[in-house]
């Protein structure tokens, strides 16, 4: 093909709304035009559904139009090259993925360097984290010991065996630890919903709570990609409760504030007509240059002897007629 079949750029760049660019697993992006309300908008696709937070802190411009990144599975505001350094972060620590403990560490560790040499700084966060390690796993044992008497009582009393599931035990260990501060609210959220969705049972969230203390980084982490995974993560839950009631009473209803796909500012088959038209345009007017002059000079007496001809004119009595209208099939 000559050209693509839509050519959205232009259209970026004259657009008067905000522009927001999907960016698929796959790589492909699709860019939609923003109508916010407040802090979100709405997408309402069969492949893309949400409601979805503006940050103006990692927008960028595209002449004056503002854009903003998304990662379809994110409902926050993502920024490129905050993506590029968490890379860069995850290479130089030799990590397959990077971990919230991972991004705990980093950040401990940078606060350190600030306070001591290197040397004496990995040292210092790998001791803290043994001395956390040890009373994580006194916590997980106390936790099995006290199940299991419960249980032992029960079974006494009502004489009969009892039975506790995994997510009970589970949800018993997370509650234990959340409450002793050895995981924090977000850690708690995670690990229940792992549970809720089948994805780990008790003797799994076991075997990561062995790990969350194990020092797998040895480089920081920079304090404004930090920043930006707190803002990735974050939610304001009152905030979003108000715009959802914004949506249900709206007069015009869900459309008024759903983002709109950016379409093509000009379809390429009528580019194509264009351009080709010019290209048959230009030879027949540089052909014809002295006739035209000609009957400029003579006030243009229409219908005359040598008169020049249009080039619509050419085709005419030929069994065809060439028309932009009847070339695009409009006629």
């Amino acid at each position: 093909m000559l050209f693509s079949t839509t050519v959205p750029d232009l259209e970026i760049h004259m657009a008067n709304e905000p522009i927001a660019l999907f960016i698929s697993p796959t790589g492909q992006i699709n860019p939609y035009k923003i109508k916010a309300k407040g802090r979100y908008f709405t997408i309402n696709k069969k492949k893309l559904r949400g409601i979805y937070t503006i940050n103006n802190k990692y927008a960028y411009r595209w002449g004056k139009t503002p854009i903003y990144f998304y990662a379809v599975q994110e409902t926050n505001t993502v920024d490129p090259i905050m993506i590029n350094e968490l890379n860069n972060f995850k290479k130089k620590n030799k990590l397959t993925e990077i971990r919230r403990k991972d991004i705990k560490h980093a950040s401990r560790f940078r606060t350190l360097l600030n306070q001591m040499k290197y040397s004496d700084a990995i040292t210092d966060l790998k001791k803290t984290s043994e001395m956390k390690d040890t009373d994580l796993q006194k916590a997980i044992e106390l936790v099995k010991n006290e199940i299991t008497a419960k249980i032992s009582d029960l079974e006494l009393k009502h004489e009969k065996t009892v039975s506790v599931t995994e997510g009970q035990r589970s949800y018993l260990l997370l509650e234990h630890l959340r409450e002793t501060q050895q995981i924090d609210e977000k850690q708690y959220a995670e690990f229940m919903n792992k549970i809720e969705g089948n994805i780990l049972d008790y003797d799994g969230i076991v075997d990561q709570l062995k790990q969350l203390n194990v020092v797998t980084i040895s480089e920081p982490l920079d304090e404004n990609v930090e920043d930006f995974i707190q803002d990735l993560g974050s939610c304001n839950a009152p905030d979003l409760a108000g715009h959802v009631q914004d949506l249900r009473t709206n007069k015009k209803g869900l459309k008024d504030m759903t983002a709109a796909p950016v379409k093509s500012f000009l379809p390429a088959s009528i580019l194509f007509v264009i351009i080709l038209g010019v290209l048959i345009g230009i030879p027949i007017m540089v052909s014809q240059w002295p006739l035209i002059e000609n009957q400029l000079q003579s006030g243009g007496q229409a219908g005359g002897q040598g008169a020049f001809k249009m080039p619509w004119d050419l085709f005419n009595g030929g069994g065809f007629i060439f028309t932009l209208k009847s070339f695009l099939g409009l006629i």
